[in-house]
């Protein structure tokens, strides 16, 4: 086997490993996104301000009774990093109804 040759078989296989590690990282945060959960559980990560979302169970605040599937976008966010990351904080949301309710984040998804 000559020296251009071992060259040639080192570089594929360095590049194919390249690929299945960024291959690999590139699923991991997907699958993280989807399932939308930190070390502290499901639906405790950070939702962007504007990011639309939609209610994962019924809720109800005062008087108001708002279904599930409702949809929404992010007026406020407490948490500022993954320390803050309660599944209980209050998240301000403009629902597509027009109201603004402050709802727990484990009620939240990202739609």
């Amino acid at each position: 086997m000559t020296l251009a040759r071992r060259w040639k078989i080192a570089a594929i296989v360095g590049g194919v490993l390249l690929v299945v590690l960024v291959a690999g990282a590139v699923i991991a945060e997907s699958w993280c996104r989807v399932r939308e959960c930190t070390y502290y559980g499901p639906h405790s990560n950070l939702l962007r301000i504007g990011e639309r979302i939609a209610l994962s169970q019924d809720f109800t605040t005062g008087d108001h009774s708002i279904a599930k599937s409702q949809t929404g976008i992010v007026q406020e966010e407490p948490a500022w990093d993954e320390d803050s990351c309660d599944p209980d904080r209050p998240i301000k949301v403009a629902l597509t109804s027009g109201d603004i309710i402050s709802v727990p984040r484990h009620v939240l998804h990202r739609e």
